[in-house]
C-alpha cells in the first residue's frame, strides 16, 4: 500500500491534470464568448483609422491652403502700401 506522501503526490498530479483540462475548457468557451466583441472592436478600430486618415488630409488641405492665402495676402501688402502713401 502507498504512503501517504505517495498518495498526495498521486492525488495532487489527477487534481493538475483535471484542473489543466478545465482550464482549457474555460478558455475555449470565453474565447467563443468574446468573438462577437472583438469582431464589433476590430470594425471600430477600422472605422476610427478611417477618421484619422480623412482628418490628416484634411487638415493636410486646409493648411495647404492657409499657406496660398498668406502669400496672396504678403504679395498684396506692398500694394496695399503704396495706396495708402
Amino acid at each position: 500500500m502507498p504512503e501517504n506522501n505517495e498518495l498526495v503526490n498521486m492525488l495532487r498530479t489527477v487534481i493538475q491534470e483535471e484542473m489543466q483540462s478545465v482550464r482549457q475548457e474555460v478558455r475555449t468557451i470565453v474565447q467563443e464568448e468574446l468573438k462577437p466583441v472583438n469582431e464589433k472592436l476590430t470594425a471600430i478600430e477600422a472605422t476610427v483609422n478611417d477618421i484619422r486618415s480623412t482628418n490628416r488630409k484634411t487638415h493636410k488641405e486646409v493648411f495647404s491652403r492657409l499657406d496660398y492665402i498668406v502669400e496672396d495676402l504678403k504679395r498684396l501688402e506692398p500694394h496695399e502700401e503704396k495706396a495708402v502713401r
